[in-house]
């Protein structure tokens, strides 16, 4: 999956709405499949996101 330019929340929005489609048990076994891959991707993203800004903050920290 190319880089987002989207922001954490509109990921983690993303990842909620794929999390309510997982628990309704009207999918089959191949789309929800799909919906689990897209949603490890977007957990992905948010994980980069939280260690760039980690990062920020430690160089902050650190004076520059």
């Amino acid at each position: 999956m190319p880089k987002s330019d989207k922001t954490y929340q509109e990921l983690q929005a993303e990842l909620d709405e794929i999390l309510l489609k997982l628990q309704a048990s009207e999918l089959d076994a191949e789309e929800a499949v799909k919906l689990y891959e897209s949603g490890l991707a977007i957990t992905k993203q948010l994980e980069a996101k939280l260690a760039s800004a980690e990062n920020k903050i430690t160089k902050l920290k650190a004076g520059g």
